[in-house]
């Protein structure tokens, strides 16, 4: 029995040593697009799997379900709701944008490959949409940058003008995050939000504890006339 127990223990420290090695390990999400032809992969240490598109699993001929007769739903009591004002909305907004910022900033994108035809309706007006965009596009990557890690393979962006590179749209990159640092943005955010009284139930909650505390702390009327000598019993003593 004594030998099991320790093959056990030792099969559980195994799989709790894994699981905090995954945490630690990066994770990368693959995200190609070929023209119309979306692909999601995840990738765990050499372990390689499709997200998207799913295959499709062959489908079984379902049985016509029995006809239940209609039940009579019974009224709800009417539960509290959680009321957002400017105030609140304001708070709200701001700690997205921090929560937001948080995540950003732990994502790591590679190997960006992007090749994108531009047309216009003639020659012309794709020379100037080509200029326009290419202006427009390249201020974004600089703006994004300064918020997430970003490194590029190539970038492509071709003027055509006969319509003929419509089908060599396409984009690749790789997304990677820590897991065990993307838990701990979850938990500060909960915190964040729960602190500031945003997420609904914890602020009654918070007041219920708080309400009890005080009445716990409070004598009862009874319990302190008790407590206290009667003023007659002093003066006949």
């Amino acid at each position: 029995m004594q030998i099991i127990g320790t093959v056990l223990l030792c099969l559980l420290g195994l799989f709790v040593a894994l699981l905090l090695l995954l945490l630690f390990l990066p994770v990368w999400v693959m995200v190609g697009l070929r023209y119309d032809q979306l692909t999601i992969r995840v990738r765990v240490l050499f372990l390689t799997f499709t997200v998207f598109p799913m295959k499709e699993k062959p489908q079984k001929e379902k049985k016509p379900a029995p006809k239940k007769e209609p039940q009579k739903e019974e009224p709800r009591s009417p539960g509290k709701r959680f009321e957002l004002s400017f105030s609140k909305l304001v708070q709200l907004v701001g700690d997205a944008a921090g929560i937001f910022k948080m995540m950003l900033g732990a994502l790591k994108v590679r190997d960006i490959s992007i090749t994108l035809p531009l047309n216009g309706r003639d020659a012309a007006d794709t020379a100037l949409f080509y200029g326009k965009f290419s202006a427009w596009f390249y201020s974004g990557i600089a703006v994004l940058q300064n918020a997430i890690d970003l490194q590029f393979d190539s970038i492509d962006l071709i003027p055509d003008f006969a319509g003929e590179n419509k089908y060599r749209r396409s984009f690749y990159c790789k997304i990677g995050a820590t897991p065990f640092i993307m838990l701990v943005i979850a938990i500060k955010a909960l915190r964040m939000l729960q602190k500031d009284g945003l997420l609904p139930g914890f602020g009654s909650m918070a007041k219920q504890r708080g309400g009890t505390k005080n009445k716990k702390g409070k004598p009862q009327a009874g319990q302190a006339e008790a407590g206290q000598p009667s003023e007659g019993g002093n003066k006949d003593e």
